[in-house]
């Protein structure tokens, strides 16, 4: 039987004493992922003295997006996430991501920030704030530290996430000028799905042609990643010159290039493609190209 210590913190400050004074503890945020491992009596809580609640903390809750920057509280909820009308109008992406997680009572209790610390190689935040160069802020007693996103996890349920530190906040840059997005996920099934491939495109478009874009992994790799040759494949290139299923190719060789060939590959790679291609095609659809 797992045996433990509940602490309860009702301020950032309560949370960093404690995070400060006591070793081998373990946060609970949501506890969607956490409850269930404990009520199967996982090993790895073996080594846990206490369970410190941290789901009254006000300071890490909540949505600010700005003209030129954003962030979200670690402890905003899915659910949050997709009512929010300022998500909807200006990062649809992140919505869509949201409403694509478990089921409606889960997402009312999982927050944004346990789904990036507990770095499930399906966890569906990653990619679309990995694709807008999402940076954590990891507070400290003594301080504050930023990490890209992109280099928080080390391998899946790994992060560099020290056991003093509490995620904060999750900050970004908004995209600027024209901009466009796709989120792409395939699952087992259409409710309660865990992610087995899912992706997102952010694309900066300029006179009918690619300025900036970024088509980011989720459950494609042991750690999600920006997929760097299909990006630069897609980047300068007129919305005539782009052929969708040409991306959908390098994405899947590229993919295969990090995690070698798999007893998954013949299934993760034509379906990482027609994803890749399924989201440049929405791509050029939202930006009225009907070539």
């Amino acid at each position: 039987m797992v045996e433990y210590q509940l602490l309860r913190a009702h301020s950032l400050e309560e949370v960093l004493e404690i995070l400060t004074e006591k070793k081998k503890v373990q946060i609970l945020a949501g506890g969607t992922d956490l409850m269930v491992d404990l009520h199967q009596q996982d090993p790895k809580f073996e080594n846990i003295d206490y369970l410190l609640d941290i789901t009254d903390v006000a300071e890490l809750k909540g949505i600010k997006l700005g003209p030129e920057e954003g962030e979200i509280g670690a402890l905003t909820t899915h659910a949050e996430l997709l009512s929010s009308p300022e998500i909807k109008e200006k990062l649809p992406f992140i919505g869509a991501a949201a409403s694509s997680i478990g089921s409606t009572q889960i997402r009312n209790r999982a927050t944004i920030g346990g789904n990036l610390v507990n770095a499930a190689a399906c966890a569906d935040s990653f990619s679309p704030l990995i694709a807008l160069g999402a940076e954590l802020v990891l507070r400290n007693k003594g301080g504050a530290r930023r990490v890209l996103l992109e280099d928080f996890v080390e391998w899946p349920n790994q992060t560099v996430l020290k056991d003093n530190e509490v995620l904060e906040k999750i900050v970004f840059k908004m995209p600027q000028g024209e901009y466009h997005s796709s989120y792409q996920k395939i699952g087992r099934r259409n409710a309660v799905s865990i992610s087995r491939l899912s992706l997102t495109l952010l694309a900066e478009v300029e006179n009918e042609a690619i300025k900036n874009i970024q088509v980011v992994s989720g459950a494609a790799t042991p750690a999600p990643v920006p997929f760097r040759e299909v990006n630069k494949y897609l980047t300068a290139k007129t919305f005539a010159e782009i052929d969708p299923a040409e991306a959908g190719e390098i994405a899947a060789d590229e993919m295969v290039g990090i995690t070698g060939e798999r007893w998954s590959t013949p299934y993760k790679r034509p379906a990482l493609s027609k994803l890749v291609e399924r989201a440049v095609k929405d791509l050029l659809e939202e930006a009225g190209y009907n070539g």
